[in-house]
C-alpha cells in the first residue's frame, strides 16, 4: 500500500514525488514482502540527479496467514514514543480497515514490535522458517561474492578453489538476485560483472561443473523428446501425442520436456479425449492412466506458471520504464533485464493501448520501443541478435522459415552462440526457453552442417 508525497533528494536537494510503502500486507501484495527483504521497499532514486536513497517511514508488516503483525518506525526519525505510537496506530486503523470483521482475531490488537530494519526483516524470515543460523549462512554467502568480485583474475582460482564447499545453487541463486537488483537500480555495469565471475565460478567450481553437466544432460534428454516430436511429422494430432506420453509414463524428466515442447497440444480437449480413453481401457489399466493424466496436467500448470511468472515481471518492468520521469535512464536501468517475454509484452501492451485510442500511453510505448530496439540492436553481436529473434518466435513454423532464410549468414558464430546462451538458460533454470532452444539448435545444424 503506497502513498505518494515529496520527498528530498539528499544529494542535490531537490523535491520529488515518490511512492512511500508504510503497509506491507504479504497475503494481499506479496511483492512488498520481497521488496522488504531485498532492501529494496522505500528505495527511491532522485528523478533529477539520479542519486538513490532510502525514505525512512514507519512500518507496519502484515501477513494473516501466520497471524504477523509488527510495527517499525525507524530510529532516524526521532520520533517520542507517543509520536511512535500514534504513526503506527494510524497504520493500524488504515490496515483494519480494509480487514472484514469477521477475519479479526487476537494478534490484531497485539502487534509485535521491530527496534531496527533488520530486525523486522529477521521476524518476518523466523516466521517463514528461517533461523538465525541460515541468515547467517546467507550473509556468509554475500561476503564471499564480495571478496570474489574484489579478487583479481588471475587469482580467481585459487580463491574458487579455497571455498568450493560454499558454493552451491543458493550461491547461485544469490548471485543472481544481487545481479537483478543492482541492474534494477541502474548499477548495470556492476550487475554485468556479477554474472562475468558467476560464468568463472561455473566452470572452476564442483556444483558449477555439476551443474553444466546436468544441464548437457538435460539437453540431450530434450534433444532426444524434440526429435520423436519432428518425427511425428507436422500433422500430428492429440492421439499421437497421447500415444508418445504413453510411452514416457514412467519416465518423468521426458514428460517434462515433452509438455515443455508441446504445450499447445496438452489442452482442455487433449484431457478430454484422454478421460474417454481411459473409461475405454480395461480396469487394471486405468490407475496408471490416471495417474499419467494427473501427472500430465501438472507438468502443463507448471509450464503456464513459469510463462505467466515470467509476463508478470515484465509487466512490472515496463510499468517502471514508462511511469519514469526519463524513459531513456529507466531503458538503460534495466537493459540487462530485457528479454524476448519483455518485448512480446510491450508489443501487447501496444497493440491494447492502440486498440483503446489511448494516444498518450501509445506514445509513450512507442518510444519505448524504438528506443529498446536501437539499444538491442548497439549491443547485441548479430548472431545473439538472430538468436533473440528466434526464441521471439510463435510458431515452429516461424522459427524453421526465419533459420533457413538467413542462418547462413551467421554461419560460423550461430551454433557457437546457441551453446553460450543454453549454458546461461541453464544456470538461471529457464527451463523452457532452453527446451525451445535445443529445437532451434538442431534446426540449424541441419541447415548448417
Amino acid at each position: 500500500m503506497a502513498r505518494q508525497m515529496m520527498v528530498r533528494c539528499a544529494n542535490c536537494g531537490v523535491q520529488f514525488p515518490a511512492a512511500v510503502e508504510s503497509i506491507v500486507d504479504a497475503g494481499r501484495d506479496p511483492e512488498a514482502k520481497l521488496r522488504l527483504l531485498g532492501g529494496a521497499l522505500n528505495a527511491v532514486q532522485c528523478s533529477n540527479c539520479g542519486y538513490q536513497m532510502a525514505i525512512g517511514a514507519p512500518v507496519l508488516y502484515h501477513d494473516a496467514s501466520k497471524e504477523l503483525l509488527i510495527g517499525f518506525v525507524p530510529p532516524e526519525l526521532n520520533l517520542s514514543n507517543d509520536q511512535q505510537e500514534k504513526a503506527l496506530g494510524d497504520l493500524m486503523r488504515e490496515l483494519t480497515n480494509q480487514i472484514p470483521k469477521e477475519q479479526f482475531k487476537g494478534y490484531l490488537f497485539q502487534p509485535r514490535r521491530a527496534l531496527t530494519l533488520q530486525g523486522l526483516i529477521e521476524q518476518v524470515l523466523g516466521a517463514d522458517g528461517v533461523t538465525p543460523e541460515m541468515i547467517e549462512t546467507q550473509k556468509a554467502r554475500a561476503r564471499l561474492i564480495e571478496r570474489l568480485m574484489e579478487t583479481p583474475e588471475h587469482a580467481l582460482k585459487q580463491v574458487i578453489a579455497e571455498n568450493d564447499a560454499l558454493i552451491d545453487g543458493a550461491f547461485f541463486q544469490t548471485m543472481n538476485l544481487m545481479a537483478q537488483r543492482l541492474a534494477g537500480s541502474g548499477a548495470v555495469a556492476a550487475a554485468e560483472q556479477i554474472l562475468m565471475v558467476q560464468a568463472r565460478i561455473t566452470e572452476e567450481s564442483s556444483y558449477g561443473r555439476q551443474a553444466m553437466a546436468r544441464a548437457q544432460a538435460e539437453e540431450a534428454l530434450v534433444q532426444e523428446v524434440a526429435d520423436e516430436v519432428e518425427a511425428l511429422g507436422e500433422d500430428a494430432d492429440r492421439p499421437e501425442f497421447l500415444a508418445l506420453a504413453l510411452r514416457y509414463r514412467d519416465d518423468e524428466s521426458r514428460l517434462r520436456a515433452l509438455v515443455g515442447l508441446a504445450r499447445p497440444v496438452f489442452d482442455y480437449a487433449f484431457f478430454q479425449d484422454m478421460t474417454a480413453e481411459i473409461s475405454r481401457a480395461p480396469a487394471a489399466e486405468r490407475d496408471g492412466l490416471e495417474r499419467l493424466r494427473e501427472t500430465l496436467l501438472t507438468l502443463a500448470q507448471e509450464v503456464d506458471q513459469q510463462t505467466q511468472a515470467a509476463v508478470r515481471a515484465a509487466a512490472q518492468l515496463l510499468q517502471q520504464v514508462i511511469n519514469a520521469p526519463d524513459i531513456d535512464e529507466a531503458i538503460q536501468r534495466i537493459g540487462p533485464l530485457i528479454d524476448s517475454t519483455f518485448l512480446s509484452v510491450l508489443d501487447a501492451n501496444l497493440q491494447q493501448a492502440q486498440r483503446n485510442g489511448d494516444q498518450a500511453l501509445l506514445q509513450r510505448l512507442s518510444y519505448v520501443y524504438q528506443q529498446v530496439n536501437a539499444m538491442i540492436e548497439q549491443t547485441m553481436p548479430p548472431a545473439l541478435r538472430f538468436i533473440n529473434d528466434l526464441l521471439a518466435t510463435e510458431t515452429d513454423e516461424d522459427a524453421s522459415a526465419l533459420l533457413d532464410a538467413h542462418a547462413r549468414e551467421h554461419a560460423d558464430d550461430l551454433l557457437p552462440t546457441i551453446d553460450a546462451v543454453e549454458g546461461v538458460l541453464a544456470q538461471r533454470g529457464e527451463s523452457d526457453l532452453l527446451r525451445k532452444l535445443v529445437f532451434l539448435r538442431a534446426l540449424a545444424e541441419r541447415i548448417l552442417l
